[in-house]
C-alpha cells in the first residue's frame, strides 16, 4: 500500500476505482434492447440471415431481430449483471458472470465440423428451459 493510500485510509476517505475507463474517454457503453433474447459475442462480421444461423436460431426459438451481436471490446461495456443468454462465437475469452453462455468455434469452422455442431446443440439442449426447446 502506497503512502498516499495509507494517509487517505487513515482519514477515512474512500477511494474509488474506475471499472470502465473507456467510458471516461468518451466511448459509449453498449445498450441492449429489452426485447433481446440472445447476445452473440464475436469479433467476426455475421450475416444473421445465413442458413446455419437461421437453423440455430430456430433451435433456440429466437428470431434474428431478438439477437444482438457485440465484439469482445464491447463486452466490457455491457451493464452488469447480464441476464440474457450469450453465445461466444469463436472467441478465446470466456466471460464470467453471464446467465447462460454457449461456446462454439467461428462460424466457418462450425459450419464444417459435425462435432462442433453437436457440441453446440448439446449446450442448447442443456438449457432448453431458457429457449422452450423440446426433443422431437
Amino acid at each position: 500500500m502506497a503512502r498516499r493510500d495509507k494517509l487517505l485510509n487513515q482519514m477515512g476517505i474512500t477511494q474509488w476505482v474506475v471499472r470502465n475507463p473507456a467510458v471516461l474517454r468518451g466511448e459509449r457503453g453498449v445498450r441492449i434492447p429489452d426485447s433481446t433474447k440472445l447476445i452473440i459475442i464475436t469479433d467476426e462480421n455475421l450475416d444473421l440471415n445465413s442458413l446455419l444461423l437461421k437453423d440455430i436460431f430456430l433451435a433456440m426459438k429466437v428470431y434474428p431481430t431478438d439477437v444482438v451481436c457485440i465484439n469482445s471490446e464491447q463486452l466490457a461495456m455491457l451493464p452488469t449483471p447480464i441476464t440474457i443468454n450469450c453465445w461466444v462465437l469463436g472467441s478465446q475469452s470466456h466471460p464470467e458472470g453471464l446467465k447462460t453462455t454457449f461456446i462454439s468455434p467461428v462460424l466457418d469452422e462450425l459450419a464444417t465440423s459435425n462435432s462442433a455442431k453437436r457440441a453446440l446443440w448439446e449446450q442448447i439442449y442443456q438449457y432448453d428451459e431458457n429457449f422452450s426447446t423440446k426433443a422431437v
